[in-house]
């Protein structure tokens, strides 16, 4: 027998060890990644300041939308129009600052997990790494979905909430207050909308099946209503049932996937 044919094979997870690497090689590696992760970041918060106004325009575009009467309260201070208004000297720095650093993450974020993916990629099977990509990739994809999903609904969820005291009342929105909540609801959205990555790479791992998802449905489905209770900024039923729907939708979805996965391995054990 060859040196060669005494090799275990790569993709063996009981042989293969990854690329070893010494602790100081560790430590450089993760301070160029580091720095590059940073660099992205900085660059975000650039170009965040320079292009506020327009992205600050897109998340008011929401509340603009609104009906003229329910905003009729901050029409009444700032006169005819759509606008916001700031409470404090600081309140518009701080504002620019918020819209500055939500680009900032929607921008370097890729970089970022580019970065994570390389430092982590040394220690992964050669069969791990061809996953990795298309995984991250994924993932991305199912953030900005999740994103663009709470902006749709915005402007239905704000007109609920605003007009829910009745014509008695009229809403007047500090500028901080609303860009804070539409952060929470934009990144609330977007982590939410990764739970299905989340079953899918089980399903696929063989750790849950689709009996187990049946036999936990209810406890799931509860589970999902107090993490969206959570997760959104607000403590109304609306916004809560807003992301609770997805994710349920999203869990029935992993269900099909489940049995599709179960039938196809059953056939494969039937052919070998």
């Amino acid at each position: 027998m060859t040196a060669t044919e005494r090799q275990p094979p790569q993709d063996d997870p009981r042989t293969y060890r990854g690329e070893e690497m010494t602790l100081f090689e560790h430590l450089a590696e993760f301070r160029t990644r580091l720095f590059k992760s940073l660099a992205a970041l900085v660059v975000g918060m650039i170009v965040g300041f320079v292009l506020h106004r327009p992205l600050l325009e897109l998340l008011t575009r929401p509340y603009c939308q609104l009906p003229p009467d329910i905003r009729a309260g901050t029409r009444a201070i700032s006169g005819e129009g759509c606008s916001l208004v700031v409470f404090d000297v600081l309140g518009s720095f701080f504002l620019v600052l918020k819209v500055a650093a939500l680009a900032a993450v929607v921008i370097a974020g890729p970089v970022i997990a580019y970065q994570v993916w390389r430092f982590v990629t040394p220690g992964l099977r050669p069969i791990e790494r061809r996953y990795a990509i298309p995984f991250m990739a994924v993932s991305v994809v199912l953030f900005m979905g999740g994103a663009a999903f709470s902006y749709y609904i915005l402007p239905r969820a704000l007109a609920i909430l605003l007009d829910f005291a009745g014509p008695g009342v009229d809403s007047v929105l500090g500028a901080n207050e609303y860009l804070g909540f539409m952060i929470h609801m934009i990144v609330g959205f977007g982590v939410a909308f990764e739970m299905p990555l989340i079953l899918f790479t089980l399903i696929l791992m063989g750790v849950v099946g689709s009996e187990g998802l049946r036999k936990y449905r209810r406890h799931a489905i509860f589970a999902m209503f107090a993490a969206s209770a959570i997760i959104t900024p607000t403590t109304d039923p609306v916004t809560m049932t807003l992301m609770a729907g997805p994710l349920v939708a999203f869990y029935e979805l992993s269900i099909l996937f489940a049995r599709f996965m179960e039938r196809r391995r059953r056939r494969a054990a039937r052919a070998s």
